[in-house]
């Protein structure tokens, strides 16, 4: 595993002198699409009908799951990145720890696992787990993470996904009710429209 893991990243990573379009590309992706996700989901719960707040939440708490079990695993067993063993090149600063599996590539395929998984949902899931795809490859590419430690991600957003699903009755009648509520009491306390923002 461990020849096969070296080889896929010497592959994917950047060379010592990458074409600028691509390492700007690579940047961007690996920083910013987290973020923009993260903004869409805030947006997505604004604005959204019951159904897709409800969707939202499962995706959110899948998520926050699988970044459970990532520190969990961390805990358990520490992988070095690849530039704490002088592989490859690398071209984003990250501070020393554990490398598997990836919170980036794990919180976006859970989220977009668990929006796949529902027919209202499923084009945004597309998307966000094509997204995830991109995120995984650009942080390999820029030398902080392995190959493995993506492959691990996906394990861990595919059992968070699982589990939220196991227990979707339980989100829907007992934490998406007091979750709502909260939701209008800080619109009412923030005096906010309520034509932009429906208590629906």
């Amino acid at each position: 595993m461990d020849a096969w893991n070296i080889a896929l990243f010497s592959w994917l990573n950047a060379p010592e002198q990458p074409p600028p379009l691509l390492l700007a590309i690579a940047r961007g992706t690996a920083e910013s699409v987290i973020y923009a996700v993260a903004l869409w989901l805030v947006l997505g719960w604004l604005s959204g009908k019951r159904p897709f707040k409800a969707a939202l939440l499962n995706a959110g708490l899948a998520a926050a799951l699988g970044l459970g079990i990532n520190q969990l695993i961390g805990l358990a067993w520490y992988h070095p990145r690849p530039f704490e063993l002088g592989l490859g090149h690398q071209f984003l600063a990250h501070g020393v720890e554990t490398s598997f599996p990836s919170d980036h590539a794990t919180v976006l395929w859970a989220l977009g696992l668990s929006l796949v998984g529902r027919r209202s949902t499923r084009a945004w899931g597309i998307v966000v787990s094509l997204l995830g795809v991109a995120v995984a490859w650009s942080r390999v590419y820029l030398g902080v993470h392995f190959p493995f430690d993506m492959l691990g991600s996906l394990g861990v957003a595919v059992v968070s996904v699982l589990v939220l699903r196991w227990i979707d009755g339980v989100v829907a009648a007992r934490i998406f009710p007091p979750t709502e509520r909260l939701y209008q009491r800080l619109i009412r306390a923030l005096h906010l429209p309520p034509r932009l923002f429906p208590p629906e």
